[in-house]
């Protein structure tokens, strides 16, 4: 005992001694921010779209990448829905929209995300998903009423320009010169954080309600969960590093995807409900429309 005492306050003197010294050797030591090969150690990372450094480097890559792999994945899909207009018209719809969001801005969209995670994400499970349930999936129609066509239309293109209005807004009140670096809280905003996911429920749904199945029916359910668990906080973490001051105030005040629906816990309960919902749905729903 008494020699580790002795051991201990040696080690005690020597971390005292050394305590300035030390601080500042562990300050000049590189912090690794990856871990396993490369990867970033917050998770968070893994999910962003947006570049976590910050910069944005040559987009044009990245740009041209995106564009071959959305088209060679939507290919079969309009194979697929030829006998049905309006299923052409929503996914051509869809494709000039994509593209639109690829070219006409430099920095990273969830089309043509800054990280690779997030680009093997998109193009090896959403789009592909989405062109083979809303494509492939269509061989055994269960909805069926009158008007449905022209209901699924308007659900897509009014969700799709309410979005819309919202890039439009947001764009006009940014360009005015006393509103520069400001964050946007007006117009839709002011019904909640995300007006362009609201508007993205409704354009999925008309997709779904088009193509007459349960099965697609569960994109937009499941659509729901994304948003609240993945696709929303990934937008307010970046939106509370480039507002420090702005956002905290306004999220605490503003819902953040449904107007209304402040509660984070009814958020999660509302998220994990869709979940189950649509899991239910694709198990039970899916066999005949895809044929399996």
């Amino acid at each position: 005992l008494k020699v580790i005492a002795a051991v201990l306050s040696n080690r005690h003197t020597a971390m005292a001694g050394t305590s300035g010294s030390g601080s500042v050797a562990e300050s000049l030591l590189p912090e690794s921010n990856t871990c396993c090969g490369g990867l970033k150690r917050d998770f968070r990372k893994w999910i962003q779209w947006r570049n976590p450094s910050g910069s944005i480097g040559n987009r044009l890559p990245w740009q041209f990448l995106c564009s071959v792999l959305l088209i060679l994945e939507m290919i079969p899909y309009f194979i697929c829905v030829k006998h049905s207009w309006v299923l052409c018209v929503m996914g051509g719809f869809f494709v000039i929209k994509a593209m639109v969001e690829v070219w006409g801005q430099q920095t990273p969209t969830w089309i043509v995300p800054g990280t690779c995670c997030m680009l093997v994400v998109v193009y090896t499970l959403i789009i592909p998903t989405v062109a083979y349930m809303y494509g492939y999936c269509t061989m055994a129609s269960d909805i069926h009423f009158q008007g449905r066509d022209m209901v699924a239309l308007v659900l897509y293109f009014g969700g799709s320009l309410f979005s819309l209005a919202y890039e439009v807004g947001r764009f006009r009140w940014k360009a005015q010169a006393e509103n520069k670096g400001g964050l946007h809280t007006v117009g839709l905003a002011a019904w909640c954080i995300h007006p362009n996911y609201l508007g993205d429920l409704f354009t999925y749904t008309g997709w779904a309600l088009a193509c007459g199945t349960t099965c697609a029916v569960s994109i937009p359910i499941l659509m729901i969960w994304t948003f609240v668990l993945f696709v929303v906080p990934n937008s307010d973490f970046y939106l509370a590093e480039r507002y420090p001051v702005e956002f905290p105030a306004y999220a605490q005040k503003t819902a953040t995807l449904i107007p209304g629906l402040r509660s984070k816990v009814l958020s999660q309960i509302l998220a994990w409900t869709c979940l189950m919902t649509s899991v239910y749905l694709f198990c039970y729903a899916c066999p005949g429309p895809c044929g399996y």
